[in-house]
């Protein structure tokens, strides 16, 4: 009985550290292929790149995803997931839309600054490479959506087309970070979130 205890276990033990190495070379692969993406691009990525920078045979990529497509969508979706999470523990800030506005424009800027690898890379595939297949998945944008809806309902914005208003309103923030990170606003971080937070504000009025 003791003896058969004994393999049952080892035999447990064996399948949870192939499973833990899976797993380790899967975050390998993702770690890699981010790194290279925001390097080189998706398309000129190869996988042969990822599998040197990885430190694994190439045929190992296969093993966790069908395509380099298909591994950049995933990378893409897992950034993106923890950008909505992000913004979520801002939001519960928000008592009315105008707060959870408020709060959605900090948490954007604190993303951007805390995660400046994931949040690049969000942006850029989603503008450009992914751009097709991100379209329905850019749940940040949807959470601003709702948040404008709610605001108009409760008549604390104007009447407006919330998906042109919060076109406008992503668009001030990326590119209003775009220029903090590249060192052509002469401001303090502060002051920036503070007053980006008035200029799209000043849109809904």
């Amino acid at each position: 009985m003791l003896q058969v205890l004994f393999f049952a276990s080892k035999h447990s033990l064996i399948l949870v550290l192939k499973m833990a190495r899976t797993l380790s070379k899967k975050k390998d692969i993702v770690n890699a292929a981010l790194a290279l993406f925001m390097k080189k691009g998706i398309k000129a990525t190869t996988t042969r790149d990822i599998a040197i920078r990885a430190d694994i045979s190439e045929g190992t990529i296969y093993r966790h995803f069908q395509s380099k497509d298909e591994l950049a969508l995933f990378i893409f979706e897992q950034n993106l997931e923890k950008f909505r999470k992000f913004l979520v523990q801002f939001l519960h800030k928000g008592q009315n839309a105008e707060q959870l506005l408020c709060a959605y424009i900090e948490g954007y800027f604190e993303f951007a600054r805390r995660h400046q690898r994931r949040y690049s890379f969000v942006i850029a595939a989603h503008q450009t490479e992914l751009k097709k297949l991100s379209r329905e998945k850019m749940k940040p944008m949807r959470m601003l959506i709702k948040i404008l809806k709610l605001g108009k309902k409760n008549k604390f914005f104007r009447y407006s087309n919330v998906n042109l208003t919060a076109a406008m309103i992503i668009g001030i923030l990326t590119q209003t970070i775009f220029y903090l990170k590249s060192g052509q606003i002469a401001v303090n971080y502060q002051q920036v979130v503070e007053e980006t937070t008035e200029a799209c504000l000043k849109i809904l009025e």
